[in-house]
């Protein structure tokens, strides 16, 4: 009686792992770009909001509330800000986003609309 023999050959073994290491080396960057675009939208829906809360509290005479700092680095803290003292909201995105190329801007001059400048010099706004 032959013996059979079960299992996977090492040239079967070599061709999954081959085939699973391709398809690392694609998805790999696509996830780090997918990371980034997720920290700059979190900090630009948290600064838009930010300059939502200022706007608000300056034209109903409330004390400004400090920035946040969850999704943002650096945002500017309106903490005193009157209705003449209004000015430029600025914000850096928290790492994995395009801190080293852009950030977010809120004019609260013309009511809070708040851009991203990220990556090679796109803007775009919610």
């Amino acid at each position: 009686m032959k013996k059979v023999q079960q299992g996977f050959t090492l040239i079967e073994l070599m061709i999954v792992v081959a085939i699973i290491g391709i398809l690392a080396a694609i998805a790999l960057p696509a996830y780090q770009n997918y990371t980034k675009k997720s920290a700059n939208r979190a900090c630009l829906a948290e600064a838009k909001a930010y300059a939502n809360v200022v706007l608000v509290a300056v034209n109903d005479g409330q004390t400004v509330p400090a920035a946040p700092n969850k999704a943002c680095t650096g945002t500017t803290d309106a903490t005193g800000w009157t209705i003449t003292t209004l000015a430029t909201i600025t914000a850096t995105p928290k790492a994995p986003g395009d801190a080293g190329t852009g950030g977010i801007s809120c004019d609260m001059v013309n009511g809070g609309n708040c851009t991203i400048t990220a990556g090679q010099g796109s803007t775009a706004t919610p």
